[in-house]
């Protein structure tokens, strides 16, 4: 031990700067900074009222701002398929066969956004699930798989099939628990055969007598067709189908088939928005995902373009006064309403531009071809805008439940 009273030993100088340098090392620092205490946070001004403070200012402290890492990215751009593809994905096409054959398999090269099925295609349960399974193992995108399967027999591809139901007019005199109840069970016998959307429930409105559409709408009484209508779209919806509500705005009252000639609606407006539009803006309300246009001259409405072609009936109408947001779809538009005045290239091209977001080619597949190079002439040419297509592909998309391009909205 040193004895008390001497001088301590002197420390050596050299060794000072050594000490410090090793002390204020990087890992010397951060080690420091984790164990000392951190500042309480101070929460910034929003605008409300100063917080009281020790000194009475009532100013905040500032905050400091969060650190700047170098993995910070803006977000990517959207990148939205090639024109063609963009276009080919708003056309549904039916197709001839059984089974994945050179047609379907054909068309699904080019890029169809869906098929439908029609009876040339159905013969049992396994043999759809087989056909819709082998198209889809090709598809680039995803492919809708729509069918035309209403109540009762009259319009019914997989009749025999599905589980059978009464006539829609028989459905729309029964409590809406029993419509949803058969709905429900045809859509999860459809889902699992492949189907994807199903073109019903028919919303139109009949008239008293003569009517094309019959039995297949639910009632001659507005307020009867949409209870009916709502139950049996939320129906197929629960059995996991899409349904399409048709035939806007309203064939009920036409003596005239459209598969053969344009048929002419003389009723006022007040009449159409007394009678035909109340079960669509029903079913709309109650969520209704697609809206098919039907092949009709609704002359108080647009007097030149048949609805199905008509920015007054898609835009105005359909999308301005009844708010609806999601899939239009046009009726097939080989049908002889569209084709006695015009080609079906052209059709399809006036359909998009109108606001239709996807076209039905049901009866012939040969012209798909030229419909997607007239579509894509007509977007080179200024005829049909960028900005119209590309929102009509993001509108396939969403409804067919593909989220890959979600931000591109």
């Amino acid at each position: 031990m040193p004895r008390t009273g001497a001088r301590s030993p002197r420390f050596p100088r050299w060794l000072i700067a050594p000490i410090v340098l090793v002390l204020l090392s990087p890992l010397a620092v951060q080690r420091l900074a984790a164990t000392s205490p951190s500042p309480r946070p101070v929460p910034a001004r929003t605008g409300g009222p100063a917080p009281a403070g020790g000194a009475g200012t009532g100013t905040a402290l500032p905050t400091t701002a969060p650190p700047v890492t170098a993995t910070t990215r803006p977000a990517p751009a959207c990148a939205l398929p090639p024109l063609r593809t963009q276009l080919a994905q708003l056309v549904i096409v039916g197709f001839p066969g059984t089974r994945p054959n050179s047609e379907s398999l054909g068309l699904v090269r080019q890029g169809v956004g869906g098929l439908i099925l029609f009876r040339r295609n159905v013969v049992s349960g396994p043999q759809v699930r087989a056909l819709v399974r082998g198209l889809q193992a090709r598809a680039a995108i995803p492919l809708e798989i729509a069918v035309d399967q209403e109540p009762g027999t009259r319009v019914a591809r997989l009749d025999g099939i599905v589980p059978p139901t009464p006539p829609a007019r028989s459905l729309g005199r029964m409590p809406p628990e029993r419509v949803y109840e058969y709905a429900r069970r045809v859509g999860k016998t459809m889902a699992g055969l492949g189907v994807t959307a199903d073109f019903a429930p028919v919303l139109d409105v009949t008239a008293a007598s003569g009517s094309v559409i019959g039995d297949r709408s639910f009632s001659s009484d507005p307020a009867a067709a949409g209870r009916a209508g709502v139950a049996f779209l939320r129906g197929l919806q629960a059995g996991g189908v899409a349904p399409v509500g048709k035939h806007f705005p309203g064939h009920g009252e036409s003596t005239t088939d459209s598969h053969l000639r344009l048929p002419v609606v003389g009723s006022s407006v007040a009449r159409l928005r007394a009678r035909a539009l109340p079960p669509f803006q029903e079913a709309i309300r109650a969520g209704l995902p697609a809206v098919m246009l039907g092949h009709l001259l609704v002359t108080q409405l647009d007097a030149r373009q048949p609805a199905s072609l008509s920015p007054v009936v898609t835009g105005s109408l359909l999308r301005q006064e009844l708010g609806f947001r999601g899939l239009v779809v046009t009726d097939a538009l080989e049908m002889g309403a569209i084709v006695r005045s015009r080609s079906l290239p052209e059709a399809a091209v006036q359909a998009v531009a109108a606001g239709s977001d996807q076209v039905l080619v049901g009866t012939d597949h040969r012209p798909v071809g030229a419909v997607i190079d007239h579509l894509e002439r007509a977007v080179t040419t200024g005829r049909l805008p960028r900005p119209r297509v590309r929102q009509a592909f993001l509108r396939v998309e969403r409804f067919k439940g593909q989220h890959r391009w979600d931000r591109c909205a």
